[in-house]
């Protein structure tokens, strides 16, 4: 469970970075057929549309140059496919962000 665990705090490390002065990060749990759902959204600053897609690519990162190595959220990604899971980002830039993932239960 270490590395699932490291998906997590990487995610709620994220949200947590987005929000600048008050927010809310949320995380909620289903569970559909055999999967488990979690979604983990947030108020903060949101991600441009643009940069959805790159997010997961290795050293990509939104943060200014020094602050960010633009790995947590590949190996983020890599452990959730380890893992026979999917992750899913929606973000409105100002609005927020919200990651989705989906995880085999047995």
């Amino acid at each position: 469970m270490g590395k699932i665990h490291q998906a997590f705090f990487d995610i709620l490390t994220n949200s947590i970075e987005s929000i600048y002065d008050k927010g809310e990060i949320i995380v909620t749990t289903k569970i559909e057929g055999n999967d488990a759902i979690i979604e983990i959204a947030d108020t903060g600053v949101g991600i441009e549309k643009k940069n959805l897609e790159q997010l997961t690519d290795p050293f990509f990162t939104t943060k200014p140059p020094g602050e960010g190595t633009g790995l947590g959220l590949s190996i983020t990604y890599s452990i959730i496919k380890e893992h026979k899971g999917t992750i899913k980002f929606e973000s409105e830039f100002g609005e927020g962000t919200t990651v989705i993932i989906r995880l085999p239960v047995n």
